[in-house]
């Protein structure tokens, strides 16, 4: 017999020991303090217990307000996909009972579910046990999005999963010596500004500082701060910030950036083969380039590194009509084409206060 209980301080160690051992970096409570501290969110965590008060599985939901200013739950907001984490199949079955349960208890508008693993309400395709009862649910599917998984092993095993134009680019850029690697925290601020340039080229208000200065506070030994030297200049010109996943033994890269102006010297060549050799040093299995479009740019530079696409899932329980849920790009084309012209004095505070509702 389970039951759904909130999350308490007391709970704290056995919280950590599941998310670290069976989910992800971001199921653990530091990544639950990062969001609390940068965005003011309120956490509505919950934990599934057992009659002996064993914690057998982990419901982390963010709550805040979208851009409609209505109340919306979000597991989890800045995070890719956030798989159910439990002991058992039974655990996550009832999760997932809870969740819906959670909406109604806290009035939310709606919850936003990000899956990786399993097929969903789509016709003729079978469904992953953990996601079944969902087929029931006021929901809507947003299912045009994909992760990027890259095995890592030797090597020289990652580079033949390359196309050839692929691995002349990585060999050409390392034969002209054009830049270096540098994981010194002390360039986050370098890095930053990077970054917030390369958000607003792409329409899109950028995290604040404290956001990527916390990840290495609060996992020292798991965060890294990956940058790209300009190898006569010393500038930054690029970076990630890429986090080690010991429970699925993966290095995610999360959130990066780097100078178009360098495009021509295949700067994100070197990145990305960099954060491959960072996470065959550190023993890892595989590396996740993150999320992307269907047949967007991004979408086909991964494909180009022999990554394998994985389906990613995104479920809006509470309501079937779309003008509730979060919004896509399209909705916010004007919007977005607006902030690429609108002057960073304006961009840079506004979107600091911004993002938080944008939830993404």
């Amino acid at each position: 017999m389970y039951h759904c209980v909130p999350y308490t301080e007391d709970m704290k160690e056995d919280w950590d020991r599941l998310a670290w051992s069976q989910g992800t970096i971001f199921h653990t409570l530091s990544f639950r303090q990062i969001l609390l501290e940068t965005f003011g969110y309120q956490c509505l965590y919950h934990a599934v217990v057992d009659q002996s008060g064993q914690i057998c599985a982990l419901i982390p939901l963010a709550s805040g307000r979208n851009l409609g200013l209505k109340r919306v739950g979000v597991s989890l907001p800045f995070v890719n996909y956030t798989d159910v984490c439990a002991l058992n199949e039974e655990a996550a079955q009832f999760a997932m009972d809870a969740i819906v349960q959670l909406k109604e208890k806290y009035r939310l508008r709606y919850i936003e579910l990000r899956f990786k693993n399993g097929m969903m309400l789509s016709e003729g395709k079978q469904l992953s046990p953990v996601l079944k009862q969902l087929d029931t649910a006021h929901r809507q599917v947003n299912d045009i999005n994909h992760t990027f998984v890259l095995p890592l092993a030797n090597e020289d095993e990652v580079l033949s999963l390359s196309t050839r134009n692929n691995r002349n680019h990585i060999r050409k850029v390392y034969k002209n010596n054009w830049f270096q690697v540098s994981y010194d925290k002390g360039n986050l601020a370098r890095f930053h500004k990077v970054y917030v340039r390369r958000m607003k080229q792409l329409g899109s208000p950028a995290q604040d500082i404290r956001f990527f200065q916390r990840f290495l506070d609060y996992f020292p030994d798991h965060a890294v701060l990956q940058t790209v030297l300009d190898a006569e200049t010393g500038e930054v010109a690029g970076g990630m910030l890429l986090l080690i996943s010991p429970g699925d033994s993966t290095l995610y890269y999360p959130y990066g950036a780097n100078l178009t102006a360098y495009n021509h010297k295949y700067l994100n060549n070197f990145m990305y083969w960099e954060a491959v050799k960072f996470g065959i040093r550190s023993g890892l299995k595989q590396l996740d380039l993150g999320r992307s479009q269907t047949g967007s740019g991004t979408y086909k530079y991964k494909e180009q590194w022999g990554a394998a696409a994985e389906q990613l899932t995104y479920v809006v329980m509470g309501s079937t009509n779309k003008e509730e849920g979060p919004p896509d790009k399209e909705k916010l084309r004007f919007f977005i084409e607006l902030w690429k012209r609108m002057p960073n004095m304006v961009t840079e505070p506004v979107g600091k206060q911004l993002i938080k509702y944008l939830m993404p």
